[in-house]
């Protein structure tokens, strides 16, 4: 309600082709006491121009985009056509709870992995594209999942 009249009341001067300046003292006081009652009540209105740019939060944007154009460009070569990507090593105790659960998960809930062996060196390289060393991690169209995930978790993520 207040934020409608708060909308007429600045499109009025507008019509009479007028301007805020030339209004008189107790139109400014009524005017001020309204603009103060709708901040009060839409706190979130002001809350942007309060808080001033967050120069981390812009800096990691920019990080998370580069991020997510590498995976979308290799999204064909990592995912293959499914849901979920699983990279492993060989001597990995974690890579087999990791792979176990997966394939749970995928038959549960008929969702296709693709499992890649780091062994393979063009899986290797990869994974180095990727930015990732260290199995297992799973990869999913707009993020990568480092270390092994309980399988509850990743049923959250793939059943969204």
């Amino acid at each position: 309600m207040r934020l409608s009249f708060l909308l007429c009341a600045m499109a009025f001067p507008a019509v009479a082709q007028t301007d805020f300046s030339a209004m008189t003292q107790a139109e400014r006081t009524a005017f001020g006491a309204e603009v103060r009652a709708l901040l009060m009540d839409e706190p979130k209105l002001a809350a942007d121009a309060m808080a001033g740019p967050n120069y981390a939060a812009e800096a990691y944007r920019d990080e998370a985009d580069a991020d997510l154009a590498l995976l979308n460009d290799l999204s064909a070569a990592v995912l293959e056509g499914s849901s979920i990507a699983l990279f492993i090593a060989p001597d990995c105790p974690a890579c087999v709870d990791a792979e176990r659960e997966l394939n749970d998960i995928s038959k549960r809930y008929d969702i296709k992995f693709k499992l890649h062996d780091m062994s393979n060196p063009a899986t290797f390289a990869l994974a180095e594209r990727l930015g990732i060393g260290e199995a297992p991690f799973y990869v999913m169209p707009t993020m990568i999942l480092r270390g092994h995930i309980p399988d509850i978790v990743l049923v959250r993520y793939l059943t969204k």
